[in-house]
């Protein structure tokens, strides 16, 4: 009998007969306007849920298969934004785009000249997006290469690694840079293929270089204080052994193949010889490092193996590099000359690191540590100008400091010891790599001077990369300007031309937070264009520009979602890469990919490679287009105004600061090992964006179901001349992939769901629950919710805010159902399926308040009343209320048999009570809760499988 009713409820879960219920709902709407049919399936699944017509393990499963094919779906789009078609035509196109370089560059001398510089980047950043397990991420990237059709089943929980370990982070990222290391001498090897047959056998001793590899993770301090000194040096150490043991290995292998003359074997045995001396000195460094880090006292001991000379510590490739010429001289088969050219290559992109590394403070940081230096008063603060002037003038007459590990370790000045580092790695590590110094929040050329300073006072100017970034608002806005007081200074001018480079990078992070996503990708590129005007002016000959553009895989993230070109020129635009070009700037840009849903575009050879050659080849500058989108100056402007200021009211609305504060992340897994909360967040103010990380911010939208700093403004920022705003759309290629961002994003956005969830805030549903008496054993919790949310005002700020994007959504339809776009307003399976986990999560979030509303009174802990209590449930803060619950009412281990009369002379008749009571509380109130509440969560990885990312 039981097996006959548990059918019966699977068959009435099934996800086919609900998703019929969401289309019929839905066609009711227009006759009932306060219909919300994802809360009408999360009202039915509570009630059926609480009278166990239905169980949580069926609940479970239902959702359990709904996740599994977003899963599954977001793997294959993965497969379709790298373009992976097989490896075959990965390196068809590849060799087919050398060989048109070759072609157009007619000599070998043009050829070389082609690739002598990188024109392109990969860096590998750890904002924390790691939520995805190590076995998913697996799976879902065995889906995206194997591309199996019909049904597939996950078989694993939705959720991050139980432990998100700085460790971890860097593992997983060096296990990208492993296959990218993979990708890049797999390219060289069709490189070198085309260009010998172009150019002979001179082509083996060209050392392109196809882009650069770059990592952050380790060496990133803004925002965090977690990263001591000792693990940054020893990370690079390990880094250097890792890429001297790859080198090694692949090798190993490639000297096999060898011919067996004697010169040939003699350059083979040279170059294994020293590179195990090499790794066994990095090896005696790694080990003195960590007797220091067990013992503090033992620094001069592990110094003074680290900076020991001794001729087998390599700091710089060319040893290497010179044996690798020699052997190429000396071997007589084309492909054996190939093979260690392109070996020789990957050394050379790298150095004596696994990747470049990039080291990452705040200007707060930087400016805090010129003043510590200085000795400047904290009261007193310099205009810009005095400060320019006071700072040129030390980098003029800098003297040249000598820093020791001792030093290093005594340096409290986060941004100063961040120099000291770099020195020390420089000195001890590898002497030729560049260093990138990357300073966010940069809004003043005072900033920038200040690290030039530093870098010139520890002698690190000749490989370190000073780089500002610019996100903020203000930062965007003043960019340019702060640019081109930097090149006015001769200090800044000489330091650039030294480096052959201006670094620069932009961000999404702080622009998503403050002014949208459309309108922080505007802002971009505008500042581009400026950069490209005063870069032209100030005549810096042979300086390349650096742009590093650092955005997420999701859209709250600044990522097109279309295919990995498209997002690459949707961030870098034809017309921006014109400007610089038509200027006669040399251009390199470089891109993140954060954290591990960036790093699956790297979680296999095969998609690794296509990934990379798109990359590669993305460094050619297109054919021009006349887009009318930068003709029409004044209405591209106003566009760009509009929509700024209709994001930036809709941030001050209190109902967008009740989405985010409603539940803050505790509807989300912990996804890296960065603290989540930014510096001076306080509760009181949890749903303000200003206090909130970006990645968060944009989960939580995620969660809600309306990616309003995406989707949100479109009408307004049209404005009344829609039809010209019509004419140009359609003929502008800019204009088009930013509608294709916002329709995208709407398509899989829903309205319904952002009001479903704020209905749980509203005390009338509890007390209609309540007065209709259909649940009686319930009507307690009932009337104690209604009660504790009648003066609760989320849910009405969430509805008006509802109100205001319905209304926005109006103009939004219409606009792109005049360009033939794709909007959503009829979902397809995939949204309705995201509809349906929305209104399962909903009905389990109602679980827990009704679990909430019966937990029984108690003596304040901690001092924290029974109501804060409750009201720390109805905002998920569950693992805090779950641990005051169990110690208010403790019960378990004490076995009353044994302990309560065996052992004891007297005996007793009386069992305490609370034995029992305190068991039934757990078992019937805190273990549902805990289990509903780790459920929630895993359901919002699912929610996010169907954004492509976390946040």
């Amino acid at each position: 009998m039981q097996e006959k009713t548990r059918a019966k409820n699977a068959k009435n879960l099934s996800e086919v007969q609900l998703i019929e219920e969401l289309k019929r709902l839905r066609t009711q709407i227009p006759d009932n306007p306060s219909l919300n049919p994802i809360l009408n399936v999360a009202f039915d699944l509570s009630r059926r849920l609480e009278s166990g017509d239905v169980s949580s393990e069926e609940v479970r499963s239902l959702a359990g298969r709904l996740m599994d094919r977003a899963c599954v779906r977001r793997a294959r789009r993965l497969r379709e934004k790298v373009g992976y078609v097989d490896q075959a035509a990965t390196l068809k196109d590849f060799t087919s785009y050398v060989e048109k370089t070759a072609k157009e560059a007619g000599s070998i001398k043009a050829f070389a000249e082609r690739w002598e510089r990188a024109r392109t980047g990969i860096v590998l950043t750890a904002h924390p997006t790691f939520g995805l397990s190590d076995a998913l991420y697996r799976r879902m990237v065995e889906i995206a290469v194997a591309d199996p059709a019909g049904d597939v089943t996950i078989g694993l929980p939705h959720a991050p690694e139980r432990e998100l370990t700085l460790q971890h982070e860097h593992k997983c990222a060096q296990d990208a840079i492993r296959n990218l290391r993979n990708a890049y001498e797999e390219l060289l090897h069709g490189f070198y293929s085309v260009a010998s047959q172009k150019f002979g056998d001179a082509a083996f001793k060209l050392r392109p270089r196809l882009t650069t590899l770059a990592s952050w993770i380790g060496y990133d301090l803004d925002g965090r204080t977690d990263i001591a000194w000792t693990f940054s040096f020893e990370v690079r150490l390990l880094e250097k052994r890792g890429a001297l043991a790859d080198i090694r290995e692949r090798f190993v292998v490639l000297k096999h193949k060898l011919e067996e003359t004697d010169e040939a074997q003699r350059l083979a045995r040279q170059i294994v010889g020293k590179l195990d001396l090499a790794i066994a000195s990095v090896d005696e460094q790694l080990k003195a490092l960590e007797a220091f880090k067990n013992d503090s006292s033992a620094l001069a001991t592990a110094a003074n193996v680290i900076t020991k000379t001794d001729g087998y510590n390599l700091l710089t490739v060319e040893p290497l590099q010179t044996l690798f010429a020699s052997l190429i001289d000396t071997v007589q088969a084309p492909q054996m000359k190939r093979a260690v050219a392109a070996l020789s290559g990957l050394v050379d992109a790298t150095g004596l690191g696994t990747s470049h590394i990039h080291l990452r403070i705040n200007a707060l940081q930087l400016n805090n540590a010129f003043r510590a230096y200085v000795h400047e008063p904290w009261t007193r603060d310099l205009t810009e100008s005095q400060s320019l002037a006071r700072i040129v003038e030390m980098i003029k007459n800098c003297p040249r400091e000598a820093v020791n590990f001792a030093t290093l370790d005594l340096e409290t000045a986060t941004a100063i010891r961040q120099f000291a580092l770099t020195a020390q790695i420089h000195k001890h590590v590898d002497k030729e790599t560049p260093i990138r110094f990357l300073i966010a929040e940069c809004e003043s050329p005072a900033t920038v001077l200040i690290a030039v300073f530093f870098a010139k006072l520890f002698g690190v100017d000749g490989i370190t990369d000073i780089s500002p970034l610019f996100e903020t608002p203000s930062g965007l806005e003043n960019g340019s300007r702060i640019m081109e007081r930097l090149v006015e200074e001769e200090t800044y001018r000489d330091y650039v031309k030294g480096r052959k480079r201006l670094s620069i990078q932009t961000g999404f992070s702080d622009a998503g937070r403050f002014i949208g996503q459309i309108s922080a990708t505007l802002a971009i590129e505008r500042y581009y264009h400026g950069l490209a005007a005063l870069l032209d002016r100030a005549k810096l000959d042979d300086v390349e520009i650096l742009i590093f553009s650092t955005h997420g895989e999701s859209m709250g993230r600044g990522a097109h979602p279309g295919t990995l070109h498209t997002r690459l020129h949707y961030l870098m635009t034809d017309e921006a890469r014109f400007r610089f070009a038509d200027a006669n700037i040399p251009v390199k840009h470089e891109t993140s990919f954060q954290g591990g849903d960036g790093y699956m575009y790297f979680g296999n050879r095969a998609l690794t490679t296509r990934a990379l050659a798109t990359i590669v080849m993305d460094g050619e500058i297109p054919e021009r287009e006349h887009d009318p989108f930068y003709s029409e100056h004044n209405f591209s402007l106003d566009f760009f105004l509009r929509l700024r200021a209709f994001q930036q009211h809709l941030f001050a609305h209190d109902g967008y600061r009740a989405v985010l504060g409603a539940f803050g992340p505790n509807l989300l897994f912990k996804t890296g090992s960065r603290p989540v909360k930014r510096q001076g967040e306080h509760t009181s103010d949890r749903g303000n964006p200003a206090r909130m990380r970006a990645i968060p911010n944009n989960a939580i939208l995620q969660q809600f179901g309306y990616i309003a700093n995406v989707v949100a403004g479109l009408g307004t920022a049209v404005g009344a001349d829609r039809d010209r705003f019509n004419k140009l759309a359609k003929s502008s290629k800019r204009l088009r992939s930013l509608l294709e961002m916002i329709a995208y994003a709407k398509q899989i956005s829903s309205l319904n769901a952002m009001g479903a969830n704020a209905q749980i805030f509203n005390a009338g549903l509890w007390a209609s629950r309540a007065s209709w008496g259909r649940e009686q054993v319930l009507s307690t919790a009932f009337r104690t919710l209604a009660t504790h949310l009648l003066p609760d005002e989320r849910q009405g700020a969430i509805n008006e805010l509802v109100h205001l994007l319905r209304l926005d959504a109006i103009d939004l339809h219409a606009i792109l159902e005049d360009q033939q776009i794709e909007d959503g307003t009829d979902p397809d399976e995939n949204r309705l399926e995201l509809d349906l986990l929305q209104a399962i999560r909903l009905a389990l979030i109602m679980r827990i308040f009704i679990l909430a509303a019966q937990l029984p009174r108690f003596t304040p802990q901690d001092g924290l009343s029974h109501a804060q209590v409750l009201e720390m449930a109805l905002s998920l803060e569950i693992p805090e209320v779950l641990n005051i619950l169990r110690k208010a009412f403790p019960h378990g281990a004490k076995n009353f048999a044994e302990e309560g009369n065996a052992a004891f002379d007297e005996q007793a008749t009386y069992r305490p009570r609370g034995i029992d009571d305190y068991a039934r509380l757990e078992t019937e109130i805190l273990t549902p809760m805990e289990s509903s509440y780790e459920f929630i969560r895993e359901i919002g990885t699912g929610i996010s499988h169907h954004f492509g990312a976390f946040g």
